[in-house]
């Protein structure tokens, strides 16, 4: 086989970062080439055996089914990308990944070329996540993925992935006729999209009833251990506060007027809501 070049950038940080992506021939019929990159820092290990840190190179791996996990460092990120690919022969794999704490916020891709039978045709595959990723190429919408096209035309092309609240994906690559260049894309969602949390606001059912302090002689009201004023005053409390009620007993109401923190007051200075 003689010797092709096929150079692909691909978005990788922001909306378009660049890797060299080059299919090489005569590296042998039995062989094949793998680069790997990942950010933040990870261990590579190949079928098993740890094979270094990324960047990784490796232009004579026996072509096959072979599994290549990326393992991340940094100790708040608990996923790994892991997958069984089948190396081409006389190609080479491209693996990046970004991870992150925030499994929304992690991503990535893969990509290599497959031979076909059809020799004066180039073919593009592109499956992604999200579903339904809209897909682009030389600036022209060609549909929706999982998207197979029997052939874009050898050359030089922009494929372009995106889908809305994620950051896009642009591949630039040399086709080849005779191959079809895959690539599985795993978008990462902008994080301005992300959907904030919300903490529901209690119904009134939720609460269950409150009691409101009214005004005082004094300005305040004092909190007993008890129902009943010969009981020892705990705590106090100002009127216009309001807080919840627990039970009732002769007229005196028992709140929780702090945290964790339950007493009795006088109900002549105070209003149970229903």
């Amino acid at each position: 086989m003689t010797k092709k070049g096929l150079l692909v950038l691909i978005g990788v940080v922001g909306v378009i970062g660049l890797i060299v992506f080059i299919f090489t021939g005569g590296i042998g019929e039995k062989k094949a080439a793998i680069s790997l990159d990942a950010f933040p820092s990870a261990t590579v290990y190949i079928d098993g055996q740890e094979a270094g840190s990324p960047p990784y190179e490796n232009d004579s791996i026996s072509a096959g089914e072979t599994t290549i996990k990326l393992v991340p460092e940094q100790g708040d990120i608990s996923t790994v990308w892991e997958r069984e690919i089948y190396l081409n022969p006389n190609t080479q794999t491209f693996v990046n990944w970004e991870f992150n704490s925030n499994p929304e916020l992690s991503g990535g891709r893969l990509i290599y070329l497959e031979k076909t039978s059809v020799k004066d045709k180039a073919g593009l595959i592109i499956s992604c996540k999200p579903d339904d990723c809209s897909v682009s190429v030389d600036g022209q919408m060609r549909g929706f993925s999982p998207l197979n096209l029997e052939d874009i035309g050898e050359g030089e092309h922009r494929i372009s992935v995106s889908a809305p609240g994620y950051k896009e994906v642009e591949i630039m690559s040399r086709t080849l006729n005779g191959y079809r260049l895959v690539a599985e894309v795993d978008l990462i969602k902008q994080e301005e999209a992300l959907e904030p949390e919300v903490t529901p606001t209690p119904t009134e059912t939720e609460i269950g009833p409150t009691v409101l302090i009214e005004d005082t002689p004094t300005g305040w009201l004092r909190v007993r251990s008890g129902p009943g004023t010969a009981n020892e005053e705990v705590g106090r409390v100002d009127p216009g506060e309001e807080f919840p009620f627990i039970e009732e007993e002769n007229g005196w109401y028992k709140i929780e007027y702090e945290d964790g923190e339950e007493g009795w007051i006088s109900g002549t200075y105070a209003e149970k809501s229903d």
